[in-house]
């Protein structure tokens, strides 16, 4: 992938290149968001690692920029650990993930990996697991043809649990991305959430206990 770095720490951002690099891609490192605004206006990046604490213009700023024009490169943000905030406004902005400050390499390179995945294929208006199908469109819920009525939130639910089948969500992280910052830390709102969908959706259950993580979509092993 072409990636662009967007980080005004030059050692670490040489770091990351120089894996980036050894990993097969295509890495470019600057330093302030004026001029990622500018190299992303002259050049398609298809990854953008952001870092929110830039001088001047801030990677928040920068990633709503990005999105005005409508530019659709991935991004990824690096956040400062422990910033709950920080992370569910990126999300809000339109990150597609983040990173907490300091990092370790290998989970970087896990992170960009799983986004090359995630977007490799243009996104389908129609998702589905087993005999469980929603359009996105219509924001229609079907199992084996059966219409499922659902909430807005409860969509929302299932659309981040299906559109990446078999991966375990913390529970954290589904609170951060469905309620983002009404109830950040109201993680029994999550399992009333899970429960509401898996009696809705019905048997054989699709949605997943991972035991002390969180949760992952797909059928029982």
């Amino acid at each position: 992938m072409h990636i662009l770095i967007v980080d005004d720490e030059v050692r670490l951002s040489r770091h990351v290149v120089s894996a980036l690099t050894e990993a097969g891609h295509d890495p470019v490192a600057i330093y302030d968001g004026e001029t990622a605004l500018g190299e992303t206006a002259a050049v398609p990046y298809d990854l953008v690692i952001l870092d929110v604490g830039l001088p001047g213009i801030d990677g928040f700023e920068v990633l709503r920029r990005l999105r005005a024009r409508h530019v659709t490169s991935r991004v990824l943000m690096l956040t400062a650990r422990g910033e709950l905030n920080d992370r569910v406004t990126g999300l809000q902005l339109g990150a597609d993930d983040y990173l907490a400050k300091p990092f370790a390499m290998q989970e970087l390179l896990a992170r960009v990996r799983a986004l090359s995945r995630r977007f490799a294929e243009a996104p389908a208006l129609v998702l589905q697991v087993a005999d469980l199908t929603f359009d996105l469109a219509a924001h229609l819920v079907r199992r084996a043809g059966r219409v499922i009525e659902l909430s807005t939130r409860e969509l929302t639910l299932l659309k981040v649990l299906m559109r990446e089948p078999q991966r375990v969500f913390t529970r954290t992280e589904l609170c951060e991305r469905v309620w983002e910052r009404e109830h950040e830390y109201d993680m029994k709102l999550v399992e009333v959430f899970i429960g509401r969908l898996r009696k809705k959706i019905g048997v054989p259950a699709l949605i997943q206990t991972v035991r002390h993580i969180g949760y992952t979509m797909g059928e029982p092993r």
